[in-house]
């Protein structure tokens, strides 16, 4: 029987243990979900170099970027220097480590949101209902997207704790008709804005509760306080903006602007793209079934407020052409509260205490848990960075193609390289065609290849050696081998280095030898 000592005892047991997946995730997995998060590592690590500031060389930081992630991460990169944290890859795992833990405050929320809404139940001991705090408090621990979301808390995933806590105020306002709950609404949402500008666009499906309650209740009054809160946050959040870039809100409009002249350049998708994304994040086929005696009008009814707020978000999003599904981080934890009554219900559902179902949905959650959490994202071009990070003499980089979207420099502390080129062809003696290639002068240069390029027959002949075989995670190569040419960023790496010229310096020395 579950009682108030029994469930805060699993509660802090689940808390403790969402922490430390995202601690040791951020340790283990020191990639960044996508490419755009590397641009903030990219000026804020390495903390010894440009980044002695919290906001220092703000034109540094892309216009069509809030300055306020740059300024977290600044931060805790320069604390983790200060501490002793030489190596910028150290650095980057505290960055990921700090951010796990204060996106933990996802699971504290979601289970006083939930138990808020579950808090006047009179049911038996026995019912389902009595347990969706706690499933939800599991489910935003070791679901296996959360520690994937919030361990690289950067750009869309750090507005997901402020979307979620605003939620919980707009649910305390649409049940009471708290004022002061709706400004910690606002507000909370418009510093989720400051990370993900998308974000700000739940406004729209706040002012929505805002206006049906105004009409039910015929009272104008809850419009009003809106639109004061409204612009006042509006002001407020164009500061950081007008004292840095000396332009109100220039990071929001830049974004805009750019977004509407560019967004179409990087690809265009049906308005159903999102819905696989949905049904894989939510383990559909594990909710199949008939819910015989399930209250959906009862349950659904209690979190409208999150109800709307997700299908505002997906819907805006679905009409937009470019999508991507990392576009859906800010949702992810809300999405998993509505998921909470019907794991509850399955759970309490099944009476054996090892269903087929119960140890399916665990066996394929922590499978993926581990896949996502303990196996680098973006390896293949960190370990090649790592690797130019301990061979100091490689200073000409020749890339084949497109074989590396982006050079992600922040994982390393070195001279910088002397040339940085791309190799369009090789020659017909599988030699890469390197305008003004000195093979004398060679002995700093390096040739990378991708290894889809690789199996197509641009394998280069000796002089160039193959050195080094950089591997993507298990789970990116199982996304390259479902869809090569959306995923072939991803494939491993190899490295060649070019020999002739350490020969030509050893028969050099033999025949100096042979002469005296």
């Amino acid at each position: 029987m579950l009682n108030l000592k029994n469930e805060r005892r699993w509660f802090l047991i689940l808390l403790c243990l969402g922490i430390a997946v995202r601690i040791a995730t951020s340790i283990f997995n020191s990639g960044y979900l996508a490419l755009d998060d590397y641009y903030i590592l990219f000026f804020s690590v390495p903390a010894q170099s440009e980044s002695l500031g919290l906001v220092d060389n703000v034109q540094a930081v892309p216009e069509i970027r809030s300055l306020i992630p740059d300024a977290i991460i600044r931060a805790f990169a320069r604390t983790a220097y200060l501490v002793g944290f030489d190596d910028p890859l150290n650095q980057i795992q505290f960055v990921f480590a700090c951010l796990g833990i204060l996106s933990s405050i996802t699971i504290w929320i979601g289970y006083r949101y939930l138990k808020y809404l579950h808090s006047e139940t009179n049911e038996e001991p026995k019912n389902y209902s009595i347990w969706i705090p706690l499933v939800g408090t599991f489910l935003l621990s070791l679901h296996f997207l959360m520690p994937f979301v919030s361990t690289r808390s950067l750009i869309e995933s750090m507005s997901a704790p402020f979307i979620l806590g605003s939620v919980f105020c707009a649910s305390v306002y649409w049940r009471s008709g708290d004022y002061k709950q709706l400004g910690w609404s606002l507000a909370l949402l418009s510093i989720a804005s400051l990370f993900r500008f998308q974000a700000g666009i739940c406004a729209i499906a706040l002012f929505s509760l805002v206006a049906y309650k105004s009409i039910h209740e015929k009272k104008l009054k809850d419009v009003y306080i809106f639109a004061v809160y409204s612009i006042t946050l509006v002001l407020l959040t164009g500061i950081p903006d007008l004292i840095f870039r000396d332009s109100f809100h220039s990071s929001l409009r830049s974004y805009i602007s750019y977004n509407m002249h560019h967004s179409a350049e990087y690809g265009t998708s049906p308005w159903y793209a999102y819905i696989p994304t949905i049904l894989g994040a939510s383990l559909f086929p594990f909710l199949i079934g008939k819910y015989e005696g399930f209250p959906w009008k009862t349950a659904y009814t209690k979190l409208i407020p999150a109800l709307i707020f997700c299908a505002f978000f997906l819907i805006v999003h679905s009409l937009i052409p470019h999508k991507e599904e990392r576009f859906l981080l800010p949702i992810l934890p809300l999405m998993l509260i509505v998921l909470a009554p019907l794991c509850a219900y399955w759970w309490g559902k099944e009476k054996k205490r090892i269903s087929t179902r119960r140890f399916l949905f665990f066996l394929v959650n922590f499978l993926l848990l581990g896949l996502l959490s303990f196996f680098t994202i973006q390896n293949n071009t960190i370990e090649l960075v790592r690797y130019l990070n301990s061979h100091t003499e490689i200073k000409e980089l020749y890339v084949y193609k497109d074989s590396i979207p982006h050079l992600p420099v922040s994982y390393a502390f070195r001279a910088p390289l002397e040339k940085y080129e791309l190799v369009e062809t090789l020659d017909e003696n599988l030699q890469p065609n390197i305008k003004d290639f000195d093979p004398y002068k060679s002995c700093s240069a390096a040739l990378v290849v991708r290894k889809d390029y690789v199996l197509g027959g641009i394998d280069p002949d000796p002089p160039w050696i193959l050195k080094a075989n950089f591997k993507s995670s298990p789970l990116e190569e199982f996304a390259v081998s479902l869809n090569p040419n959306k995923n072939k960023r991803r494939s491993s790496l190899y490295l060649y280095q070019f020999q002739l010229c350490k020969q030509a310096a050893e028969d050099s020395s033999k025949t100096s030898s042979a002469v005296f």
